[in-house]
């Protein structure tokens, strides 16, 4: 019987050892980003007016905020991808579809950004606001379905330490945290505003801890 080829074991390891490279300094990019939020949330001026067509009123402010919130689903979407060879689980299908849809997720948040540009353009702005809003939204969920698909590859696997699965658990579980401040975005309560900053430090640090984690499953014999 032929042996199972592993993932490493093709032409192309330098290209593979530069894929894992990127995983960790991904999540190291993105880690800052999401906790950046949580000034923006709470200190930052309004950037754009509270009813639709929600036009912008100050330009520099909105380019930033909302280039700081693409960064970070990103470069999440870019670590994501690379989780199923964090914890081992190259080779199977669920890994396949984890893969692809951080993939989805990167390319979402880069038509997003390529928007938050493009909105500052007169008469462009209420359509690329709306693409800005929708691409990031579909970024977001579809980064949380491969970062919860590569979570429950890890725990029904079990090739990676304990501690890998969990940390890639909270994850996700961050992830959707973030998605349903978001969907809560409405409310105007300081509870709510409390909880939506708690929910991007607690991004930040999830994101930071996956990316050492990666680095040292990486620098394992």
């Amino acid at each position: 019987m032929p042996s199972r080829i592993q993932p490493d074991a093709s032409p192309d390891r330098p290209h593979a050892a530069e894929r894992r490279r990127s995983g960790p300094v991904a999540a190291y990019l993105a880690a800052p980003l999401w906790t950046l939020q949580a000034p923006i949330w709470l200190l930052a001026p309004k950037v754009q007016e509270a009813t639709a067509p929600f036009a912008i009123t100050k330009p520099l402010l909105f380019v930033l905020f909302w280039l700081s919130i693409a960064g970070a689903v990103a470069f999440s979407a870019a670590s994501a991808a690379e989780a199923p060879r964090a914890i081992d689980g190259l080779g199977s299908r669920m890994a396949w579809w984890a893969r692809l849809l951080a993939t989805i997720a990167a390319c979402l948040a880069t038509v997003a950004t390529i928007s938050i540009v493009t909105a500052l353009l007169p008469g462009f702005q209420g359509l690329a606001i709306g693409l800005m809003t929708s691409t990031l939204n579909g970024a977001l969920l579809v980064l949380a379905l491969s970062v919860c698909l590569s979570a429950f590859l890890g725990w029904r696997l079990d090739h990676a330490p304990r501690s890998t699965n969990i940390l890639l658990t909270a994850v996700a579980v961050a992830t959707i945290a973030m998605i349903a401040v978001i969907v809560a975005g409405g409310s105007d309560s300081v509870v709510s505003l409390f909880v939506a900053v708690a929910v991007a430090v607690l991004n930040g640090i999830v994101w930071c801890g996956w990316g050492r984690s990666s680095t040292t499953r990486r620098h394992r014999p």
